[in-house]
This record gives structure tokens, sequence and C-alpha cells, in this order.
């Protein structure tokens, strides 16, 4: 059962701001918030879950036109589970106004410390990243509830097992990359925990330095294949990279191109403001895909740009969507990502009005697998 801490959105907040007054440098991530985040997140949907018939802050829930009809070689039909997501959401806002007390605000939060586990878990079998869904759950756990976790014991519980998960998929086992695996799920569960604490529980905007700071704390003390951390962690590159014959924007394009993705998002969420609508899944599947072309980082993008899909599907009403929880999901991932990085080197040159929806496969993944998830997670409440 999930930790029966009293907290507020208020002191999840206070907390949060608090820790943010902490100076960091590459050497020292910033300091992460001790709270509950499975709570405050329970909160926080209470008080933003949007459903269908919109909520006090004007915003209606209205499907984009920018999903595909195809995922990968899978027929793929958006308008018909659109209008099935609305239906779990609008259960899901109503569970929460006829449930709160104690017992069943405990069963919530394990759903959504469940989903939090999940998210990680998916995000770092794509990279062959981690370890075991045991050690994940185990870590991951403690990460959330706000609880201590020593970085570095060379004779830590899990170690056998770390070892053991290492020597099954024929990788390198020794004493460094056993502590490896172990610090790639913490430092992505404290990323995540840092980016959802700034955009949700403290309602802030996505910003570059967010996006700094995030990166930083995902990867500190965890080296890419030829730069040790210190020289790549919460910085641009400086250097080129790519992804088979697909290549990136030159390193020197990147500050622009991450200013401009940050103005877009702002000019996006303030037309929506206006219209008094928004479709949350397209406009994350948007911001994601722009991201992970945009290949800010030496390593680490990936998870990133997920870290990104998930904390703004959160902030706009949506709910936790995990990715690559096994290797015929992870497959399919990578085949729509590969595919939205071929249209880029296709269309990318193209006049905007003449440019197809560059995201519009991305968008109808994230879309099934959030029908599947929320679809689960009201089976659990339910029970």
């Amino acid at each position: 059962m999930a930790s029966s801490g009293n907290y507020s959105v208020q002191k999840c907040q206070r907390v949060a701001e608090e820790a943010e007054e902490s100076s960091s440098t590459s050497e020292t991530p910033p300091k992460i918030p001790k709270l509950n985040l499975p709570e405050c997140l329970g909160k926080h949907l209470q008080t933003t879950l949007r459903n269908s018939t919109g909520f006090s802050n004007g915003f209606s829930i209205v499907m984009d036109d920018a999903y595909s009809y195809k995922i990968s070689t899978h027929d793929f039909e958006p308008g018909d589970v659109f209008p099935e997501i609305m239906t779990f959401t609008d259960q899901l806002a109503s569970w929460l106004k006829e449930h709160t007390d104690p017992e069943h605000k405990a069963e919530l939060e394990e759903c959504i410390l469940n989903h939090l586990i999940a998210m990680i878990f998916g995000s770092n079998l794509i990279e062959r990243a981690g370890s075991t869904a045991t050690i994940t759950h185990k870590l991951c756990s403690a990460v959330f509830r706000g609880g201590e976790i020593p970085q570095d014991r060379d004779e830590a519980e899990d170690f056998l097992e770390l070892k053991d998960a290492l020597l099954r998929k024929n990788l390198p086992a020794d004493s460094k990359a056993v502590l490896r695996s172990r610090r790639e799920i913490i430092q992505h569960a404290k990323a995540a925990s840092f980016i959802i604490n700034q955009l949700c529980i403290c309602d802030r905007e996505l910003t570059e330095d967010i996006i700094l700071q995030t990166h930083r704390i995902l990867t500190y003390k965890i080296d890419a294949d030829d730069m040790p951390w210190e020289e790549y962690s919460g910085v641009y590159r400086t250097e080129a990279v790519s992804a088979g014959l697909h290549e990136f924007p030159h390193h020197t394009l990147v500050p622009y191109k991450m200013k401009s993705m940050i103005r877009e998002l702002r000019s996006d969420l303030n037309q929506a403001t206006r219209d008094g609508q928004i479709d949350p899944i397209a406009t994350a599947a948007k911001y994601t895909h722009m991201f992970v072309n945009i290949h800010p980082f030496i390593d680490g993008n990936g998870r990133m740009c997920r870290l990104i899909l998930n904390s703004l599907l959160l902030k706009l009403g949506s709910f936790i969507v995990p990715i690559g929880e096994d290797e015929e999901d992870r497959s399919l991932y990578l085949d729509v990502a590969a595919n939205g990085s071929a249209a880029e080197d296709t269309y990318g040159d193209l006049d905007e009005d003449e440019k197809p929806t560059m995201h519009a496969e991305l968008g109808s993944f994230i879309m099934s697998h959030l029908k599947r998830g929320m679809g689960k997670m009201m089976k659990t409440l339910r029970k």
C-alpha cells in the first residue's frame, strides 16, 4: 500500500520550490525534493484531470486531426480509440470525486506508483539500460516515495541480482557495470520526479533550464560511450550525432532549435487557452517528436523525450504512458521513432504549410498505449 503521509498540493509545491533554491553544477545535480510523488500526483489529478465536458480552467478535450491510421504495419482507428480514452477519463474523474477516504486514496497512489515504475522500466528497456522489473520496482518505489537511497554501495543488497541480470544478457558484469545499471534506474527515477514536480506540482512551463537540469539528474555519474559524464551531463552537445542513416541537426543549431521548440510550445498553449480546447496527446506527441529529432544531448535523448512526453501528458490533464515494457513493444516504438526521423529527412526542408504531420504515427502509438493503461487502471480501482 502507498505511504500514509499527509501531504497537500501546497506542501508538495513548497518542498519542490525549496529544493530548487539549492545551487547545482555539472558535478552536483539539482536537489530532488523529498516528497511522496504518487500522493502529490493523486491530488494533482483531482484538481487538473480534464474530461470531455471541460473544467474550471476553461479547457475542453477535443481530438486533433494529427493522427495516423497506421502504427508501423498495424491498422489503427484514432476516431474509435479517442472516445474510449475520454470514457476512461470521465470514469476516473468520477472515481476521484466519489472515493476520498484514506483506503481508496492509498489504492490510487499504488496505481500511480506502478505506472511511474512501468514508465521507468520500459524507457530503460528501450535503451538496454537499467535492470530487471523486480529491481526497478524496488529502487523506484523508494525514490518516488521520497526515500533515501545511497548512490554508491559496493555491497548493495541487490548486487547479486543486478549482476545476474547482466550475465543473463551476456553483458559485462563487473562491479562498475553492476553499479552503473543500478544508477541508471535511480537517476532515471530522480529525473522523472524532478521534471514532473516542476511541470505538474509547481505548475511551471517547460523551459530549457528545466530540460537541462533534468538531463543533469538523469545522467549524473553515468558516462557515455566515449565521454565522461562530467563533459556531457546537462549541457547541449558540441559534436555531430546520428542514428543509422539519419543525421540530426548540426550541433551549432541545437541552441537555436531548442529555443524555437520552447517558443512554439508556449505559442500552442497560449492558442489553446484562447480557443478553450486542447488535445493533450497530440500536443505531447508533437514536442516529443520535435525534441528527439533535435537530439540536443550526446546521450540520454530517448529517455529525456519520454520524460517530456509523460510530464506534458500529466500537465495537460491526461495520464502516464509507459512505453517499451516488453521486446515487442520496444521494437514497435523504435519503428515508429525511426519513421518519424525518416519523415524529417524527406519533408523537413518543405515550407511549414506543405509538411505532413511528422508526429502523426507517434501520436497514434501514444493514444493506443494511453487507452490500454487507463483501462487497466480503472479495472484495478474498481476491484
